[in-house]
């Protein structure tokens, strides 16, 4: 008796030939095969890069509002974070506006809290785009 040889399949992905015991199985969404170097798991369920979820965005905050109001507890931020939530984040340019500030506001914030005429101006303008958005029912 032979050695069997364990099936291949093809990634509909990275497009190479692999062992079934390499597979991860077929996208949620669109159906393609998919290794395990291409899946994205989400709970129980195997997505390609083109369809995976974004991850939730992490509880983070307005940095730059929060360093111009000296605290993450001003009623403006919550404005914000409406808008983030309800607008930024239902949309692929919003996402990655918003991924793009949390990678680069951090030191802008570190900047405007230690600088008390800095944290006025911040807050008159980030005061104007509150009002602006309230006006829009944020």
């Amino acid at each position: 008796m032979g050695i069997v040889q364990e099936p291949y399949y093809i990634c509909d992905v990275c497009g190479r030939k692999k062992p079934v015991s390499q597979m991860a199985g077929k996208c949620s969404v669109c159906g393609q095969y998919i290794c395990s170097m291409c899946a994205k798991m989400v709970g129980e369920k195997i997505y390609c890069e083109r369809h995976a979820p974004a991850p939730p965005p992490e509880k983070k905050g307005c940095f730059i509002a929060t360093a111009a109001y000296g605290t993450p507890l001003a009623c403006e931020l919550d404005v914000l974070r409406a808008f983030r939530d309800q607008r930024m984040l239902k949309n692929e340019a919003g996402k990655v506006m918003v991924l793009t500030y949390y990678k680069i506001s951090p030191p802008i914030a570190s900047v405007i809290a230690n600088r008390r005429t800095l944290r006025k101006i911040v807050r008159t303008i980030v005061d104007l785009v509150v009002s602006f958005l309230k006006d829009r029912g944020f």
